[in-house]
């Protein structure tokens, strides 16, 4: 399947209320590369990180390669979510996520700064 198909159905399968298969469906093309599937597969993260325990399982996701989730853990140091705020552990983590394929990373870290 490719990755526009894996990601129409995840959000068919969001819509339809069945939220672990649409998850499974977005983080196929995500890490296919489909961009929207990253955007939406980050999102459904960030809104799940609530406790220390859901960080705990972000950080474990991040470690073991999971670009959406460096990129999500990235947010999070950035917004003060559930850690301290950290731009330079939120920037490490950016530049992981981008080396391994997250456009979203990509896009942050090519964006002009503020003068």
């Amino acid at each position: 399947m490719n990755p526009q198909q894996e990601y129409e159905l995840g959000a068919a399968a969001f819509k339809a209320g069945n939220a672990a298969q649409g998850a499974q469906h977005l983080r196929n093309a995500a890490f296919a590369g489909h961009a929207e599937a990253q955007n939406q597969l980050a999102r459904v993260y960030f809104a799940q990180v609530k406790s220390r325990t859901d960080l705990a399982d972000l950080e474990a996701a991040a470690q073991s390669g999971d670009h959406v989730a460096l990129f999500v853990l990235a947010m999070c140091f950035l917004d003060g979510k559930l850690l301290p705020k950290d731009t330079d552990k939120a920037l490490a983590a950016l530049k992981h996520a981008a080396a391994l394929g997250n456009v979203m990373a990509e896009a942050m870290l090519s964006a002009p700064q503020p003068q």
